[in-house]
């Protein structure tokens, strides 16, 4: 308790400096104006710097390129005709609104246990660090807290359509449909399949030849620019065979956990895809690991045994200290371990299953065979 009140205390002072202090230095200047690129010269004109960077750079002398698909730049259009500071407002309000829909719809136990998880998971500086700066992570978390909430209360084609916000941002999340798939949900995943199908021709039609090679181009630039700082697995040990044999383990770890998971809740599953997108996506930043807290608070639900509260517990405070340096190397190995969890506790569902299904057979007055 007095550690997350210390971090808490913490994140409440770096969060006001940056929202008054700086204000135009924040990533959701870069989306505002881009949205309102494309609004006067045409969509694919947003990842086109010699179109995009002047207003941009004039208005915040920060030279970054708009890196985010189509979608948000799309639902940022109504806030993008308002004054900067009152769009960044509302804004604001909505994601910290993102972020108790996921509390209030995963967080477990009591009111005292729930509130101490909000003021836990608020104490977490990735977490934090992505609200104050804007970033839409915290919408895609809350899609796929719905997209949960949806699916217990047999919803499977509306939870579908919560969990295609996951084109906002991909990073934190792109592996959920696919586990939830594994897991047998088939009607969420051709419903999400097809949405997310037809934003992307959306998009292709919107941006054409040329506009997606200005964004390939733009992600190119920000990779490279000095300063920035990225948490996937190959910008931590380096790009190469190992990275992408550690992300590809991710990913198929992640889908073997759906299907032990099968006959059991989504909690699983999702917390799995959450968990395996965060190793395996190329393209991560440290905000995109607020996902883990989600898969924390879907785990919590399960009731997890001793030793899986006692990792949580344990990768509570390198979690705090995730964007420095030298904690991008020891958190991997975190996150890892935390994955590698998962899949033990799946195990251990199955085999528990497994056993009281053939207690509960008519045959389970013999021998089990060996």
């Amino acid at each position: 308790m007095a550690v997350v009140l210390v971090l808490f205390g913490y994140d409440v002072i770096q969060y006001l400096s940056f929202v008054i202090q700086t204000p135009w230095q924040l990533d959701f200047s870069d989306f505002y104006f881009a949205a309102r690129t494309g609004l006067i010269h045409g969509w694919a004109e947003m990842y086109n710097t010699a179109v995009s960077m002047p207003a941009l750079y004039a208005a915040t002398g920060n030279w970054f390129p708009y890196q985010h698909s189509p979608v948000l730049a799309w639902l940022l259009v109504p806030l993008s005709l308002l004054p900067y500071a009152l769009a960044l407002t509302i804004w604001d309000g909505f994601l910290f609104g993102c972020y108790l829909l996921c509390w209030r719809l995963l967080a477990p136990g009591s009111i005292g246990r729930r509130l101490l998880l909000l003021v836990a998971g608020l104490a977490l500086y990735p977490v934090v660090l992505g609200l104050a700066l804007g970033q839409p992570t915290m919408l895609v978390l809350a899609g796929v807290s719905a997209c949960y909430w949806l699916l217990g209360r047999n919803r499977p084609l509306l939870a579908a359509l919560a969990l295609a916000l996951i084109a906002v941002k991909p990073q934190s999340s792109f592996l959920v449909p696919f586990v939830l798939l594994f897991a047998g949900r088939i009607r969420l995943f051709t419903g999400w399949a097809a949405i997310s199908i037809g934003l992307a021709g959306l998009a292709v039609l919107a941006l054409g030849q040329h506009g997606l090679q200005d964004w390939l181009h733009a992600i190119a630039i920000a990779q490279h620019l000095p300063g920035i700082r990225f948490n996937s697995v190959g910008s931590v040990i380096g790009p190469g065979l190992f990275a992408a044999a550690v992300s590809l383990a991710a990913a198929g770890i992640a889908m073997v956990i759906g299907r032990l998971a099968a006959r059991e809740g989504p909690e699983l599953p999702i917390a799995a895809g959450l968990s395996g997108s965060v190793l395996a996506s190329p393209y991560l930043s440290v905000t995109d690991l607020s996902a883990l807290l989600i898969a924390a608070w879907l785990i919590l639900r399960l009731n997890p045994p001793g030793w899986l509260k006692a990792l949580m517990v344990v990768g509570y405070v390198p979690f705090f200290f995730a964007n420095a340096l030298f904690m991008h190397g020891p958190f991997l190995v975190l996150e890892f371990a935390w994955l590698l969890a998962l899949l033990v506790f799946a195990i251990k569902l199955r085999r528990g299953r497994d056993l009281e299904g053939w207690l509960r057979s008519p045959d389970s007055n013999r021998e089990p065979s060996r």
